[in-house]
């Protein structure tokens, strides 16, 4: 280790700060514990600017305690050292402690604030990173473009429209809206927020656009059904990334445009080199389904098994039911087989759930023939499924067969006595 290695002699901040950075930069989390330990033993004066560099090291290599253990033994702090503790505090979602320091700073800059602002954005509390915003408007503290990127994700996620809408004002004035990142976050809140048109306006004044810019937009006209839009802007993409093709497969799959998601489909196998995903095979499987192309759906089956996706959960159950619905019932009874026990009962309750809500009561029959066949009608989630889904569908004799069934059993977890 460089730490062992340096010479008695190189006992200068310096060399200390250097090897901690040079531990850094290789992620080794034990050096600088080494390192910490020499310098103690040397009798060197630990400095701010030394006490700062340990700080760092620690926070970076995520030994929370031991950075601020190094900042409580400060004597003498300057304003890097209280941004990075308050950084650390925030991150870690030490909200009392970070307050705390925060209360207790001589100074605050742009970095204090935002640093309380990313926690909280972090920790899901955006009410709080919010607030945390307007207080530091109010405190007259320069907006940066890193602090506008966070206030705006925090709107977004609440949909707070208006406070979104005092944020692009503030954008407009601190003439950083030319930054890419800032318009895809204007993007987003606009469109999460409920606002389609003026997220349009946006985009249209951006100077620069990236493939995230271009993927907010046909996200945005799929969500509001506009599937023309949608193309319009995909066809005139420059370059697309999996989340580009996925966006208009999974867009017209949801609004019942399937021989349109097959046929995007087939022009991302033909001219990108991009590999289809779990999540566009989930949504070509039920485009299969929906509109019966079995098999189309057998050779999605091979490309799964190839790609080695067929133990993802989602892309068996969706299997399942685009043979069920395609008239490949045997071969979803098999795909059912090889899945774990617990998963098969879960899925065959959870299907017949959604079977009785699309008003499919014949396929539920079908569903509830393949459990008696595989003895999974025994199962309480199973049984307890069919017999909602009878009751409900006023079939009382179906309800009843699996009620007596149940009797036979003993199920008390059903309360039969």
């Amino acid at each position: 280790m460089e730490a062992r290695n340096a010479p008695s002699v190189t006992t200068s901040s310096d060399i200390y700060a250097y090897l901690l950075q040079t531990s850094l930069k290789k992620r080794d989390p034990f050096a600088g514990k080494s390192i910490h330990a020499q310098i103690i033993k040397s009798g060197l004066h630990l400095g701010v600017f030394l006490m700062n560099n340990l700080m760092n090291y620690y926070m970076k290599t995520g030994s929370y305690l031991d950075a601020h253990h190094v900042f409580e033994e400060m004597p003498v702090r300057n304003a890097f050292s209280w941004n990075t503790i308050l950084s650390a505090s925030a991150k870690q979602g030490r909200f009392d402690t970070a307050r705390r320091v925060f209360n207790e700073m001589p100074e605050r800059d742009s970095v204090s604030w935002t640093a309380m602002i990313v926690g909280y954005n972090q920790m899901g509390r955006y009410g709080n990173a919010i607030q945390m915003f307007l207080e530091m408007i109010s405190a007259r503290v320069p907006v940066t473009q890193f602090t506008v990127t966070n206030i705006l994700s925090a709107c977004a996620s609440i949909k707070a429209l208006d406070i979104g809408r005092k944020v692009h004002s503030f954008v407009v004035k601190l003439a950083v809206g030319s930054y890419v990142s800032v318009g895809n976050c204007l993007l987003n809140m606009y469109a999460k927020s409920g606002d389609p048109r003026t997220a349009q306006i946006v985009f249209d004044r951006m100077r620069l656009k990236d493939i995230s810019s271009w993927n907010a937009m046909i996200s945005l006209h799929m969500q509001c059904g506009c599937a023309d839009l949608a193309l319009e802007q995909f066809n005139q993409m420059a370059e697309r990334n999996i989340v580009s093709w996925n966006s208009m497969i999974a867009g017209y799959n949801q609004h019942g445009l399937d021989m349109e998601a097959l046929t995007i489909f087939s022009s991302m196998l033909k001219d990108s080199f991009l590999k289809p995903d779990k999540f566009t095979l989930a949504s070509i499987l039920s485009a299969c389904g929906n509109l019966e192309k079995l098999e189309f759906g057998k050779q999605i089956h091979a490309l799964i098994i190839r790609a080695g996706l067929d133990t993802s959960e989602a892309l068996v159950n969706a299997l399942i039911s685009m043979y069920a619905k395609s008239g490949g019932l045997e071969i979803a009874e098999k795909v059912n087989d090889n899945r774990r026990p617990q998963a098969q009962q879960l899925h065959l309750s959870s299907n017949v759930k959604r079977q009785f809500k699309l008003g499919f009561l014949d396929y539920g029959k079908q569903i509830h023939a393949s459990a008696i066949r595989t003895g999974e009608v025994s199962s309480v989630s199973v049984s307890n499924a069919l017999i909602s889904m009878y009751s409900k569908a006023g079939s009382i004799s179906g309800a009843k067969q699996v009620f007596n069934l149940i009797h036979r059993n003993r199920d008390t977890i059903l309360g039969v006595p």
